[in-house]
């Protein structure tokens, strides 16, 4: 009776047991497949939703080069639903650009930073990653690297511009003085050259806006590059030092240009609105580049009276208009276009204004 009574308890014991583990294994098999489902639910969709924004960070990185890291962000909480991250980020004063469907970065391989120079290998490319490939990303373009012999080839500068429907690509080639300096602008599914305008052409016609060719680019804005909003019209302009020379705009509807000679003391520091062609203008103002000197500048000006005054002047119809004036000598205004009517500038007292214009 005792023996059969011990099989009845080793029997209920081996049950139990053999149901928790089942029990367990369930568990741990149903967390696994919600796991599984987390994971792929969180893959983003290809393209940004309309309610939300990218936003990045880029930090230094120990073995060389840059890390930016990449957040999708929900527009009306700031909360982060999404985010992945890339290295070898070149350093650069436009390394990256943020669209609607990809993030376009230029890498760096193969270089020591020590020494600063590169190593066997080394090479500079152009990557596309969209939002739904979890930070996969894919070589589109080699902007410099080795040919088949190990010679180094730089096939264009190392900077680039993606319009905003993101249809084309625009690169420059070359450098000043060589036959092939210029503007290409690529198909960015094919790559194939759909427009190209080279420096010999522009001489021809307008000899003395001849000099280095640079992208617009915003101060502080990485989104800002150059294109008209709709992507219609791309701007570059040309330069000699701190001396803007001129400024080009090509129309994509047809891949005719237009060449408009700067407005005469248009510095760096003048910002051009790409929607329609104002750029400011601090009549005047030069750039001498030795502190002792500029002082020395400021001080005659100022015993003679002469302030500094800011206007803003249409490259396409000529139109200018008077913005502000201050009495400080050789001041720069730090002209930023807000949008295409209204300009922020900053006086010498630190306050800052905006000027609208009225069309």
């Amino acid at each position: 009776m005792k023996d059969y009574s011990k099989k009845n308890i080793l029997l209920v014991f081996l049950l139990i047991v053999l149901l928790f583990g089942s029990a367990v294994y369930l568990y741990i098999f149903l967390q696994k497949e919600t796991k599984h489902q987390n994971t792929f639910t969180s893959r983003h969709t290809t393209c940004l939703g309309g309610n939300e924004y990218v936003d990045y960070k880029i930090e230094k990185s120990p073995l060389g080069g840059g890390v930016v890291q990449i957040f999708i962000k929900d527009k009306d909480t700031n909360q982060e639903k999404f985010s992945f991250q890339t290295e070898n980020i070149i350093e650069s004063y436009h390394p990256m650009e943020l669209h609607k469907c990809a993030i376009y970065v230029i890498k760096e391989f193969n270089f020591d930073e020590k020494k600063h120079k590169p190593l066997p290998g080394y090479s500079v490319e152009l990557w596309r990653y969209q939002y739904n490939d979890n930070g996969e990303g894919e070589k589109i373009l080699a902007i410099a690297g080795e040919d088949n012999s190990g010679n180094f080839i730089v096939y264009y500068s190392y900077d680039f511009r993606i319009d905003p429907l993101e249809r084309y690509l625009t690169l420059m080639k070359g450098y000043l003085g060589s036959s092939d300096y210029g503007i290409v602008i690529k198909g960015l599914k094919t790559l194939n050259d759909i427009f190209v305008l080279e420096m010999t052409e522009i001489e021809r016609q307008h000899p003395e806006i001849v000099g280095n060719i640079s992208f617009i680019t915003g101060v502080g804005n990485i989104k800002y590059n150059g294109w008209s909003d709709g992507g219609r019209y791309f701007w570059v302009d040309t330069h000699y030092g701190a001396v803007r020379l001129g400024f080009i705009r090509i129309d994509t509807t047809n891949w005719k240009y237009e060449i408009f000679p700067a407005p005469q003391d248009v510095l760096g520091g003048d910002t051009l609105n790409v929607e329609n062609g104002y750029i400011t203008v601090h009549p005047g103002n030069v750039w001498i580049g030795i502190a002792e000197i500029n002082e020395e500048e400021k001080e005659r000006r100022r015993k003679e009276g002469i302030g500094t005054e800011l206007y803003i002047e249409n490259l396409i119809t000529k139109e200018r208009h008077f913005v502000d004036k201050t009495d400080e000598p050789l001041w720069y205004f730090k002209p930023k276009w807000l949008s295409d009517t209204e300009l922020e500038y900053e006086l010498p007292t630190g306050e800052k204004k905006i000027y609208k214009i009225n069309e």
